[in-house]
Protein backbone atom coordinates (compact mmCIF):
# COMPACT_ATOMS: atom_id res chain seq x y z
CA UNK A 1 0.00 0.00 0.00
CA UNK A 2 2.72 2.54 0.68
CA UNK A 3 4.54 1.93 -2.51
CA UNK A 4 1.61 1.92 -4.31
CA UNK A 5 1.00 5.41 -2.43
CA UNK A 6 4.70 6.63 -3.29
CA UNK A 7 4.49 5.84 -6.97
CA UNK A 8 0.97 6.90 -7.77
CA UNK A 9 2.32 10.75 -5.93
CA UNK A 10 5.54 10.40 -8.18
CA UNK A 11 3.50 9.36 -11.40
CA UNK A 12 1.33 12.18 -11.14
CA UNK A 13 4.08 14.40 -10.48
CA UNK A 14 5.57 13.35 -13.45
CA UNK A 15 2.22 13.67 -15.34
CA UNK A 16 2.09 17.09 -13.91
CA UNK A 17 5.44 18.41 -15.29
CA UNK A 18 4.79 16.62 -18.63
CA UNK A 19 1.40 18.35 -19.04
CA UNK A 20 2.83 21.65 -18.45
CA UNK A 21 5.77 21.29 -20.58
CA UNK A 22 3.36 20.53 -23.00
CA UNK A 23 0.87 23.23 -22.65
CA UNK A 24 4.07 25.58 -22.77
CA UNK A 25 5.61 24.57 -25.86
CA UNK A 26 1.66 24.37 -27.05
CA UNK A 27 1.39 28.07 -26.19
CA UNK A 28 5.04 28.79 -27.71
CA UNK A 29 4.02 27.21 -30.65
CA UNK A 30 0.91 29.14 -31.23
CA UNK A 31 2.17 32.37 -30.42
CA UNK A 32 4.94 32.17 -33.05
CA UNK A 33 2.51 30.36 -35.25
CA UNK A 34 0.09 33.25 -35.72
CA UNK A 35 3.05 36.11 -34.99
CA UNK A 36 4.90 35.05 -38.32
CA UNK A 37 2.57 32.96 -40.21
CA UNK A 38 1.22 36.17 -42.67
CA UNK A 39 5.63 37.09 -42.87
CA UNK A 40 5.63 33.36 -44.23
CA UNK A 41 2.64 33.34 -46.58
CA UNK A 42 3.34 37.29 -47.68
CA UNK A 43 7.39 35.54 -48.55
CA UNK A 44 5.74 32.69 -50.44
CA UNK A 45 3.58 34.90 -52.21
CA UNK A 46 5.86 37.14 -53.82
CA UNK A 47 8.17 34.44 -54.75
CA UNK A 48 5.76 32.81 -56.31
CA UNK A 49 4.52 36.25 -58.10
CA UNK A 50 8.12 36.33 -58.89
CA UNK A 51 7.66 32.69 -60.91
CA UNK A 52 4.18 33.94 -62.58
CA UNK A 53 5.84 37.22 -64.09
CA UNK A 54 9.23 35.56 -65.24
CA UNK A 55 6.81 32.83 -67.36
CA UNK A 56 4.86 35.71 -68.56
CA UNK A 57 7.81 37.46 -70.17
CA UNK A 58 8.95 34.43 -71.97
CA UNK A 59 5.32 34.36 -73.49
CA UNK A 60 5.63 35.36 -77.13
CA UNK A 61 3.15 37.97 -77.19
CA UNK A 62 3.42 37.63 -81.08
CA UNK A 63 1.62 34.66 -81.11
CA UNK A 64 -2.16 33.96 -81.56
CA UNK A 65 -2.24 31.98 -78.13
CA UNK A 66 -0.49 34.87 -76.04
CA UNK A 67 -3.69 35.92 -74.76
CA UNK A 68 -5.33 32.43 -73.64
CA UNK A 69 -1.65 31.75 -71.87
CA UNK A 70 -1.99 34.33 -70.36
CA UNK A 71 -5.67 33.62 -68.98
CA UNK A 72 -4.94 30.44 -67.73
CA UNK A 73 -1.12 31.94 -65.65
CA UNK A 74 -3.91 34.43 -64.42
CA UNK A 75 -6.88 31.81 -63.18
CA UNK A 76 -4.15 29.22 -61.82
CA UNK A 77 -2.26 31.77 -59.56
CA UNK A 78 -5.40 34.34 -59.01
CA UNK A 79 -3.32 37.20 -60.19
CA UNK A 80 -4.31 40.45 -61.84
CA UNK A 81 -2.26 41.74 -64.78
CA UNK A 82 -1.24 45.27 -66.63
CA UNK A 83 0.67 45.79 -69.42
CA UNK A 84 2.10 48.66 -70.09
CA UNK A 85 4.06 50.04 -73.18
CA UNK A 86 5.97 51.93 -73.42
CA UNK A 87 5.82 52.36 -69.32
CA UNK A 88 3.57 55.16 -68.87
CA UNK A 89 0.41 53.79 -71.13
CA UNK A 90 -1.63 50.54 -70.14
CA UNK A 91 -2.05 48.17 -73.04
CA UNK A 92 -3.39 45.06 -71.54
CA UNK A 93 -5.08 44.18 -68.53
CA UNK A 94 -6.82 41.14 -67.28
CA UNK A 95 -10.41 42.32 -66.98
CA UNK A 96 -10.24 43.12 -70.71
CA UNK A 97 -7.54 40.25 -71.96
CA UNK A 98 -7.67 42.30 -75.56
CA UNK A 99 -4.15 43.52 -77.42
CA UNK A 100 -2.80 43.08 -80.22
CA UNK A 101 0.58 43.63 -81.76
CA UNK A 102 1.45 46.01 -85.16
CA UNK A 103 3.84 45.12 -87.75
CA UNK A 104 5.84 47.70 -86.14
CA UNK A 105 6.41 45.69 -83.47
CA UNK A 106 4.28 48.04 -81.04
CA UNK A 107 1.38 47.01 -78.25
CA UNK A 108 -1.52 48.44 -79.79
CA UNK A 109 -4.45 48.58 -77.22
CA UNK A 110 -7.91 47.55 -79.48
CA UNK A 111 -9.46 50.77 -76.83
CA UNK A 112 -8.34 53.23 -74.25
CA UNK A 113 -7.46 51.36 -71.46
CA UNK A 114 -7.45 52.34 -67.57
CA UNK A 115 -5.09 51.52 -65.07
CA UNK A 116 -6.49 50.73 -61.30
CA UNK A 117 -6.49 53.63 -59.14
CA UNK A 118 -5.19 52.59 -55.90
CA UNK A 119 -3.43 54.39 -53.04
CA UNK A 120 0.12 53.49 -51.71
CA UNK A 121 0.76 51.81 -48.71
CA UNK A 122 4.06 50.32 -48.71
CA UNK A 123 6.91 49.82 -51.30
CA UNK A 124 9.90 47.56 -51.31
CA UNK A 125 12.50 48.54 -54.33
CA UNK A 126 15.43 46.27 -55.70
CA UNK A 127 18.52 47.14 -57.54
CA UNK A 128 17.42 45.52 -60.58
CA UNK A 129 14.03 47.79 -61.07
CA UNK A 130 11.72 45.57 -59.71
CA UNK A 131 9.32 46.61 -56.68
CA UNK A 132 7.02 45.11 -54.21
CA UNK A 133 4.02 47.50 -53.28
CA UNK A 134 1.10 46.95 -51.12
CA UNK A 135 -1.40 48.92 -52.40
CA UNK A 136 -5.54 49.77 -51.22
CA UNK A 137 -8.18 50.84 -52.82
CA UNK A 138 -9.62 54.24 -52.21
CA UNK A 139 -13.61 53.14 -52.49
CA UNK A 140 -13.26 49.43 -50.92
CA UNK A 141 -10.66 47.93 -48.12
CA UNK A 142 -9.58 45.76 -51.08
CA UNK A 143 -5.52 45.24 -50.17
CA UNK A 144 -3.09 43.85 -52.95
CA UNK A 145 0.66 42.88 -53.13
CA UNK A 146 1.52 44.61 -56.25
CA UNK A 147 4.70 43.22 -57.89
CA UNK A 148 6.23 45.17 -60.91
CA UNK A 149 9.05 44.03 -63.67
CA UNK A 150 10.14 44.97 -67.11
CA UNK A 151 9.68 42.90 -70.36
CA UNK A 152 12.23 44.74 -72.23
CA UNK A 153 13.16 48.16 -71.78
CA UNK A 154 9.69 49.97 -72.43
CA UNK A 155 7.75 46.98 -71.65
CA UNK A 156 6.31 47.15 -68.33
CA UNK A 157 4.34 44.53 -66.11
CA UNK A 158 2.31 44.52 -62.59
CA UNK A 159 0.77 41.29 -61.17
CA UNK A 160 -1.66 42.28 -58.31
CA UNK A 161 -2.53 39.56 -55.31
CA UNK A 162 -4.97 39.94 -53.22
CA UNK A 163 -3.55 40.44 -49.10
CA UNK A 164 -6.90 38.99 -47.93
CA UNK A 165 -6.59 35.67 -49.89
CA UNK A 166 -2.76 35.68 -48.35
CA UNK A 167 -3.38 36.21 -44.73
CA UNK A 168 -6.74 34.00 -45.18
CA UNK A 169 -4.33 31.14 -46.39
CA UNK A 170 -2.21 31.57 -43.22
CA UNK A 171 -4.86 31.72 -40.94
CA UNK A 172 -5.97 28.31 -42.74
CA UNK A 173 -2.44 26.88 -42.33
CA UNK A 174 -2.40 28.09 -38.74
CA UNK A 175 -5.64 26.33 -37.12
CA UNK A 176 -4.78 23.68 -39.58
CA UNK A 177 -1.42 23.30 -37.68
CA UNK A 178 -2.50 24.00 -34.31
CA UNK A 179 -5.14 21.20 -35.03
CA UNK A 180 -2.00 19.32 -36.30
CA UNK A 181 -0.07 20.23 -33.26
CA UNK A 182 -2.41 19.09 -30.58
CA UNK A 183 -2.66 15.58 -32.19
CA UNK A 184 0.91 15.33 -32.00
CA UNK A 185 1.20 16.59 -28.77
CA UNK A 186 -1.62 14.78 -27.46
CA UNK A 187 0.30 11.31 -29.42
CA UNK A 188 3.27 12.37 -27.31
CA UNK A 189 1.80 13.09 -24.07
CA UNK A 190 0.44 9.71 -24.27
CA UNK A 191 3.79 8.00 -25.29
CA UNK A 192 5.67 9.64 -22.73
CA UNK A 193 3.20 9.00 -20.26
CA UNK A 194 3.48 5.21 -21.01
CA UNK A 195 6.67 5.31 -21.43
CA UNK A 196 7.45 6.82 -18.11
CA UNK A 197 5.27 4.24 -16.41
CA UNK A 198 7.37 1.24 -17.94
CA UNK A 199 10.60 2.84 -16.65
CA UNK A 200 9.19 5.23 -13.41
CA UNK A 201 7.40 2.08 -11.95
CA UNK A 202 10.58 -0.34 -11.89
CA UNK A 203 12.85 3.41 -10.23
CA UNK A 204 10.06 3.35 -7.31
CA UNK A 205 10.55 -0.20 -6.50
CA UNK A 206 13.90 0.19 -6.30
CA UNK A 207 14.33 3.68 -4.67
CA UNK A 208 12.06 1.44 -1.84
CA UNK A 209 14.37 -1.04 -1.89
CA UNK A 210 17.55 0.78 -1.55
CA UNK A 211 15.33 2.72 1.17
CA UNK A 212 14.90 -0.68 3.24
CA UNK A 213 18.80 -1.82 2.45
CA UNK A 214 20.05 1.98 3.50
CA UNK A 215 17.67 1.13 6.75
CA UNK A 216 20.15 -2.62 6.99
CA UNK A 217 16.23 -3.83 5.99
CA UNK A 218 17.78 -6.54 3.26
CA UNK A 219 14.29 -8.81 3.10
CA UNK A 220 13.10 -7.26 0.46
CA UNK A 221 15.05 -7.95 -3.47
CA UNK A 222 14.34 -5.67 -7.07
CA UNK A 223 11.87 -7.75 -9.22
CA UNK A 224 13.36 -8.50 -12.46
CA UNK A 225 12.39 -6.49 -15.12
CA UNK A 226 11.97 -6.88 -18.88
CA UNK A 227 14.59 -3.34 -19.40
CA UNK A 228 18.07 -4.76 -20.21
CA UNK A 229 19.74 -1.49 -18.47
CA UNK A 230 17.17 -2.08 -15.58
CA UNK A 231 17.42 -5.86 -15.06
CA UNK A 232 21.00 -5.49 -14.23
CA UNK A 233 20.83 -2.58 -12.06
CA UNK A 234 17.97 -4.76 -10.14
CA UNK A 235 20.40 -7.86 -10.38
CA UNK A 236 23.35 -5.40 -9.07
CA UNK A 237 21.47 -4.24 -5.85
CA UNK A 238 20.17 -7.62 -5.10
CA UNK A 239 23.63 -8.96 -5.44
CA UNK A 240 24.88 -6.19 -3.06
CA UNK A 241 21.91 -6.28 -0.54
CA UNK A 242 22.82 -9.96 -0.39
CA UNK A 243 26.33 -9.79 0.55
CA UNK A 244 25.62 -6.83 2.85
CA UNK A 245 22.91 -9.07 4.63
CA UNK A 246 25.91 -11.66 4.32
CA UNK A 247 28.93 -9.98 5.84
CA UNK A 248 26.08 -8.05 8.52
CA UNK A 249 24.77 -11.63 9.50
CA UNK A 250 28.88 -12.46 10.00
CA UNK A 251 29.79 -9.38 11.67
CA UNK A 252 26.30 -9.88 13.81
CA UNK A 253 27.51 -13.32 14.92
CA UNK A 254 31.47 -12.35 15.53
CA UNK A 255 29.79 -9.63 17.78
CA UNK A 256 27.48 -11.96 19.58
CA UNK A 257 30.68 -15.05 19.48
CA UNK A 258 32.98 -11.46 21.30
CA UNK A 259 30.65 -10.74 23.56
CA UNK A 260 30.22 -14.09 24.76
CA UNK A 261 33.75 -14.79 24.89
CA UNK A 262 34.13 -11.53 27.01
CA UNK A 263 31.30 -12.44 29.07
CA UNK A 264 33.10 -15.89 29.66
CA UNK A 265 36.34 -14.01 30.36
CA UNK A 266 34.97 -12.08 32.96
CA UNK A 267 33.08 -15.24 34.58
CA UNK A 268 36.36 -17.16 34.68
CA UNK A 269 37.91 -14.22 35.74
CA UNK A 270 35.36 -13.97 38.82
CA UNK A 271 35.34 -17.74 39.00
CA UNK A 272 39.57 -18.03 39.70
CA UNK A 273 39.41 -14.84 42.65
CA UNK A 274 36.95 -16.63 44.17
CA UNK A 275 38.25 -19.99 44.12
CA UNK A 276 41.60 -18.18 45.24
CA UNK A 277 39.99 -16.59 48.25
CA UNK A 278 37.89 -19.64 49.18
CA UNK A 279 41.03 -21.82 48.97
CA UNK A 280 42.89 -19.50 51.24
CA UNK A 281 40.28 -18.89 52.88
CA UNK A 282 40.06 -23.13 53.25
CA UNK A 283 43.61 -23.81 53.93
CA UNK A 284 43.83 -20.89 56.27
CA UNK A 285 41.41 -22.81 58.69
CA UNK A 286 43.34 -25.66 59.43
CA UNK A 287 46.53 -23.96 59.24
CA UNK A 288 45.73 -22.25 62.44
CA UNK A 289 44.13 -24.87 63.96
CA UNK A 290 47.20 -26.81 63.63
CA UNK A 291 49.27 -23.79 65.12
CA UNK A 292 47.32 -23.60 67.66
CA UNK A 293 47.32 -26.66 69.27
CA UNK A 294 51.39 -27.46 68.41
CA UNK A 295 52.15 -24.01 70.44
CA UNK A 296 50.23 -25.46 72.62
CA UNK A 297 52.11 -29.15 73.04
CA UNK A 298 55.34 -26.58 73.15
CA UNK A 299 54.21 -24.80 75.80
CA UNK A 300 52.99 -27.06 77.81
CA UNK A 301 49.36 -26.16 77.91
CA UNK A 302 47.10 -29.04 78.89
CA UNK A 303 50.41 -31.99 79.19
CA UNK A 304 47.49 -34.23 80.42
CA UNK A 305 45.93 -33.60 76.77
CA UNK A 306 49.29 -34.17 73.99
CA UNK A 307 47.40 -37.18 72.58
CA UNK A 308 44.13 -35.36 71.93
CA UNK A 309 46.33 -32.72 70.53
CA UNK A 310 47.98 -34.64 68.49
CA UNK A 311 44.93 -36.02 67.14
CA UNK A 312 43.60 -32.83 66.40
CA UNK A 313 46.66 -31.47 64.52
CA UNK A 314 46.52 -35.31 62.50
CA UNK A 315 42.57 -34.60 61.76
CA UNK A 316 43.37 -31.05 60.33
CA UNK A 317 46.36 -32.43 58.19
CA UNK A 318 44.83 -34.97 57.05
CA UNK A 319 41.67 -32.59 55.94
CA UNK A 320 43.66 -29.72 54.47
CA UNK A 321 46.05 -32.75 52.19
CA UNK A 322 41.73 -34.07 51.34
CA UNK A 323 41.39 -30.07 50.29
CA UNK A 324 44.66 -29.90 48.09
CA UNK A 325 43.98 -33.33 46.51
CA UNK A 326 40.48 -32.04 45.60
CA UNK A 327 42.05 -28.72 44.15
CA UNK A 328 44.79 -30.82 42.23
CA UNK A 329 41.50 -32.59 40.96
CA UNK A 330 40.05 -30.01 39.57
CA UNK A 331 42.59 -28.02 38.28
CA UNK A 332 43.65 -31.13 36.31
CA UNK A 333 40.10 -31.80 35.01
CA UNK A 334 40.09 -27.80 33.79
CA UNK A 335 43.31 -27.87 31.95
CA UNK A 336 44.38 -30.12 28.73
CA UNK A 337 43.33 -33.23 30.14
CA UNK A 338 42.64 -36.22 27.44
CA UNK A 339 39.65 -38.28 28.12
CA UNK A 340 40.43 -42.45 28.15
CA UNK A 341 36.92 -43.45 26.37
CA UNK A 342 35.55 -46.54 26.22
CA UNK A 343 31.77 -48.71 26.29
CA UNK A 344 30.60 -49.90 29.26
CA UNK A 345 27.28 -51.53 30.90
CA UNK A 346 25.43 -49.09 32.52
CA UNK A 347 23.54 -51.22 35.24
CA UNK A 348 27.14 -52.84 35.83
CA UNK A 349 28.90 -49.61 35.92
CA UNK A 350 26.35 -48.21 38.54
CA UNK A 351 26.04 -51.22 40.50
CA UNK A 352 29.72 -51.35 41.20
CA UNK A 353 30.17 -47.93 41.73
CA UNK A 354 26.93 -48.39 44.31
CA UNK A 355 28.66 -51.82 46.05
CA UNK A 356 31.53 -49.78 47.13
CA UNK A 357 29.12 -47.64 49.42
CA UNK A 358 27.23 -50.22 50.68
CA UNK A 359 28.69 -49.78 54.62
CA UNK A 360 27.95 -46.26 54.27
CA UNK A 361 24.39 -46.86 53.62
CA UNK A 362 24.08 -49.96 55.54
CA UNK A 363 25.10 -47.86 58.64
CA UNK A 364 22.70 -45.00 57.71
CA UNK A 365 19.09 -47.20 57.59
CA UNK A 366 18.62 -45.85 53.61
CA UNK A 367 15.88 -47.52 51.64
CA UNK A 368 17.79 -47.55 48.30
CA UNK A 369 16.41 -48.83 44.91
CA UNK A 370 18.08 -49.04 41.39
CA UNK A 371 16.23 -49.12 37.85
CA UNK A 372 18.84 -49.47 35.17
CA UNK A 373 17.82 -51.18 32.11
CA UNK A 374 20.25 -54.11 31.23
CA UNK A 375 20.49 -53.29 27.40
CA UNK A 376 21.96 -49.73 27.99
CA UNK A 377 25.62 -49.15 26.73
CA UNK A 378 27.23 -46.16 27.40
CA UNK A 379 30.82 -44.56 26.82
CA UNK A 380 32.87 -42.70 28.29
CA UNK A 381 35.72 -42.03 31.01
CA UNK A 382 34.74 -44.60 33.46
CA UNK A 383 36.73 -42.74 36.05
CA UNK A 384 35.77 -39.57 35.87
CA UNK A 385 32.28 -40.86 35.53
CA UNK A 386 32.89 -42.31 39.01
CA UNK A 387 33.65 -39.50 39.94
CA UNK A 388 30.59 -37.66 39.31
CA UNK A 389 28.48 -40.44 40.20
CA UNK A 390 30.51 -40.88 44.07
CA UNK A 391 30.01 -36.96 44.28
CA UNK A 392 26.36 -37.43 43.56
CA UNK A 393 25.93 -40.54 45.88
CA UNK A 394 28.03 -38.76 48.70
CA UNK A 395 25.41 -35.67 48.78
CA UNK A 396 22.67 -38.14 49.11
CA UNK A 397 23.72 -39.86 51.69
CA UNK A 398 24.71 -36.10 53.37
CA UNK A 399 21.20 -35.09 52.55
CA UNK A 400 18.97 -37.56 52.91
CA UNK A 401 15.80 -37.57 55.54
CA UNK A 402 12.01 -38.34 56.17
CA UNK A 403 11.63 -41.32 55.18
CA UNK A 404 15.47 -41.92 54.12
CA UNK A 405 14.64 -42.86 50.24
CA UNK A 406 17.64 -43.07 47.84
CA UNK A 407 16.49 -43.93 44.32
CA UNK A 408 18.90 -44.63 41.25
CA UNK A 409 17.46 -44.57 37.81
CA UNK A 410 18.62 -44.42 34.22
CA UNK A 411 15.95 -43.28 31.07
CA UNK A 412 16.90 -42.91 27.38
CA UNK A 413 16.88 -38.91 26.05
CA UNK A 414 17.22 -39.35 22.85
CA UNK A 415 21.60 -39.36 22.41
CA UNK A 416 22.20 -40.10 26.13
CA UNK A 417 21.51 -41.92 28.95
CA UNK A 418 20.36 -40.02 31.90
CA UNK A 419 21.59 -40.92 35.17
CA UNK A 420 19.66 -39.78 38.48
CA UNK A 421 20.09 -40.02 41.89
CA UNK A 422 17.06 -38.66 44.40
CA UNK A 423 17.27 -38.99 47.79
CA UNK A 424 14.27 -37.72 49.88
CA UNK A 425 14.65 -34.81 52.06
CA UNK A 426 14.54 -31.05 52.19
CA UNK A 427 14.43 -29.07 48.50
CA UNK A 428 17.15 -26.99 48.00
CA UNK A 429 16.35 -23.23 48.04
CA UNK A 430 16.55 -20.63 44.85
CA UNK A 431 19.24 -18.81 45.51
CA UNK A 432 21.63 -22.03 46.52
CA UNK A 433 20.27 -23.75 43.49
CA UNK A 434 21.88 -21.69 41.29
CA UNK A 435 25.56 -21.74 43.08
CA UNK A 436 25.93 -25.08 43.91
CA UNK A 437 28.24 -25.94 41.00
CA UNK A 438 30.83 -22.98 42.37
CA UNK A 439 33.74 -23.99 43.58
CA UNK A 440 33.77 -24.07 47.36
CA UNK A 441 29.91 -23.05 47.64
CA UNK A 442 28.22 -25.40 50.59
CA UNK A 443 24.24 -24.51 50.70
CA UNK A 444 24.81 -26.53 54.37
CA UNK A 445 27.86 -24.21 55.96
CA UNK A 446 26.73 -25.86 59.68
CA UNK A 447 27.95 -29.13 59.21
CA UNK A 448 30.05 -29.25 56.11
CA UNK A 449 33.42 -28.60 57.61
CA UNK A 450 32.61 -31.42 60.06
CA UNK A 451 31.45 -33.57 57.59
CA UNK A 452 35.44 -32.90 55.64
CA UNK A 453 33.19 -31.65 52.57
CA UNK A 454 34.72 -28.18 50.90
CA UNK A 455 32.16 -27.39 48.26
CA UNK A 456 34.14 -28.66 45.22
CA UNK A 457 32.05 -31.97 44.37
CA UNK A 458 29.79 -30.60 42.47
CA UNK A 459 32.05 -27.91 40.88
CA UNK A 460 34.19 -30.69 39.60
CA UNK A 461 31.14 -32.70 38.51
CA UNK A 462 30.47 -29.81 36.23
CA UNK A 463 33.91 -29.90 34.67
CA UNK A 464 33.85 -33.67 34.20
CA UNK A 465 30.48 -33.20 32.48
CA UNK A 466 31.69 -30.52 29.96
CA UNK A 467 34.59 -32.57 29.56
CA UNK A 468 32.30 -34.89 28.00
CA UNK A 469 30.25 -32.41 26.39
CA UNK A 470 27.03 -34.02 28.07
CA UNK A 471 24.66 -32.21 30.40
CA UNK A 472 23.72 -32.48 34.34
CA UNK A 473 21.02 -30.75 36.40
CA UNK A 474 19.35 -30.69 39.57
CA UNK A 475 15.41 -30.92 40.27
CA UNK A 476 13.49 -29.84 43.58
CA UNK A 477 11.15 -32.90 43.74
CA UNK A 478 8.09 -33.51 46.15
CA UNK A 479 9.99 -34.64 49.63
CA UNK A 480 13.34 -34.88 47.99
CA UNK A 481 15.92 -33.67 45.41
CA UNK A 482 16.94 -34.97 42.07
CA UNK A 483 20.43 -35.03 40.91
CA UNK A 484 21.04 -35.83 37.02
CA UNK A 485 23.86 -36.53 34.29
CA UNK A 486 24.18 -37.60 30.82
CA UNK A 487 26.51 -39.76 29.55
CA UNK A 488 26.66 -40.85 25.62
CA UNK A 489 25.46 -44.12 23.80
CA UNK A 490 27.94 -46.48 22.85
Amino acid sequence: MKFRKKQSVLRRRFSLFNLLLTLIFLSLFTYIQFEVMDDIFFYAAKQSLITVADKMSKLDYKSDTFQSEMSDLEASNSVYVEIYYPRDRLVYTSDTNKAVYSEENKWVPLEKLQPRVMKLVSQEMYPDGSYFEIRQEFFTTAEFLVYGDFFSENTAIELYYSTDLIRGNATTASWALLALSLSILFAAFVGVSIVSKMYLDPVVRIKNTTEKMAKLNFKETCPTFKNKELRELSDNINFLSASLSKSLEELKNENQQLESDIEKERKQEKVRRSFVANASHELKTPISIIRGYAEGIKFGIGADSTDEFCDVIIEESDKMNNLIVRLMEQLQYSSTYTLNESSFSVKDFVTDLVNGHRLDYDECNIKLSIDIPEDFMGRGDTDLLSSVFNNYFSNALSHIDFDRKLIISCRDVQNAYRISVYNSGKPISGTDIENIWQSFYRADKAHSRSEGRFGLGLSIVSTIQDLHKQKYGVINKEHGVEFWFDIKKA
